[in-house]
């Protein structure tokens, strides 16, 4: 089949995994791929699928209208065969999908995530979601993605969106690519994503200072890039036992997770991450790591209550508990916990699940034209 995926994301930027993992699984799976972001031409060489990169050099808030618009310029140019389906984000799917309803082009829309932003650039972006969720909820034919229950709940609620036209596609982890192996000789907290201020990162250091205060041999490294990066790096300077990083290479990071302990989740209870399936948490487990993070929705497992190794809290007391429930471990407990953490993983987070799950809704779609 062919499948055509248009998406705004750069394969580049840390947080693509998703999108690299099931188009890697669907190629692998014989579907002859073409993914259309904005990347430069020729940066996809070392996939398995085809690329069109397509620059968008608009200013912030604008960026998704004017690469929609160079992607239908794009498609227009495309001999589409009977068997495509095309998968698009919503931040450029009001442009296309009136394209490909009028060519009776099966598509359907890839929601990873709300708009997650603040103030002026979330007034712009709220409107582009729900217009694409319309559509979903307006067509006969249409269908969307999700990436949690409660993401599929919120849609239904908001935009009322059937439940059988959404489909719920859970983050995975790559299992060859994130391992558990000997840890770091001292205990090792971890995060690692996007250091903006919406997602509580500006909290952890704290937490590493009380484990210190009490006692409790520990470092903390953060890694990534955002608007807390610098006063991150600012604090580093002045306590020897926190690292941050800037962004790094899968490949550099997962060997970093493998020999780390304990993997932090401090995204706050906000709509945007009690709708969430964090790619984080799926690799903290596949590394053999505990997980500690704030109680909510997105962070939970279905039977998150039911794991020795994940502690869940609430937010007012990530410090106090987090610091009893690392601190008072040995090494021997967290190293059964951790093998128990990848045992899950293998078990319940490989990308296949969750590529099983949108190859069913891809044959859905291309079964209605």
């Amino acid at each position: 089949m062919e499948i055509y995926w248009f998406t705004g994301r750069s394969l580049h930027d840390l947080c693509s995994t998703t999108q690299i993992s099931l188009a890697m699984e669907l190629t692998n799976r014989n579907h002859n791929v073409t993914v259309i972001n904005p990347d430069v031409k020729g940066t996809h060489e070392s996939y398995p699928w085809n690329h069109q990169g397509i620059i968008s050099n608009a200013r912030r808030g604008f960026q998704s209208r004017t690469l929609g618009k160079r992607m239908v310029q794009w498609f227009q140019t495309v001999d589409i065969s009977s068997n495509s389906v095309v998968m698009i984000d919503w931040r450029v799917a009001n442009l296309l999908i009136p394209f490909c309803k009028k060519r009776m082009i099966p598509w359907m829309i890839v929601d990873r995530s709300p708009p997650a932003n603040k103030g002026l650039l979330a007034t712009l972006q709220w409107p582009s979601w729900k217009k694409s969720w319309k559509q979903v909820r307006n067509s006969e034919r249409g269908h969307g993605c999700v990436v949690s229950k409660m993401h599929q709940q919120f849609v239904q609620r908001k935009i009322g969106v059937s439940k059988s036209s959404i489909t719920i596609l859970q983050a995975g982890v790559n299992l060859e690519r994130f391992h558990n192996k000997q840890k770091f000789p001292v205990r090792t907290i971890v995060y690692h994503g996007k250091l903006d201020k919406n997602r509580g990162v500006l909290a952890l250091p704290m937490l590493l200072r009380k484990m210190k205060s009490a006692g409790f041999i520990s470092r903390m490294m953060l890694i990534g890039t955002g608007d807390c990066l610098k006063q991150l790096q600012t604090m580093a300077r002045e306590n020897e036992d926190l690292e941050v990083h800037s962004e790094i290479e899968q490949e550099k990071l997962a060997e970093i997770l493998a020999q780390c302990h304990v993997g932090l989740l401090p995204m706050p209870e906000r709509n945007v991450w009690t709708l969430a399936s964090p790619l984080k948490r799926s690799e903290y487990a596949a590394s053999g790591m505990l997980v500690l993070g704030i109680d909510h929705a997105g962070h939970r497992f279905n039977d998150h209550q039911e794991l020795r190794w994940m502690k869940l809290v609430q937010q007012h007391d990530f410090h106090h508990e987090g610091t009893n429930w690392l601190g008072n471990m040995d090494e021997d407990t967290m190293a059964v916990l951790g093998a128990e953490a990848r045992a899950y993983a293998e078990k319940n987070l490989p990308w296949s699940h969750t590529v099983d799950a949108l190859e069913q809704a891809i044959m859905s779609v291309r079964d209605k034209y």
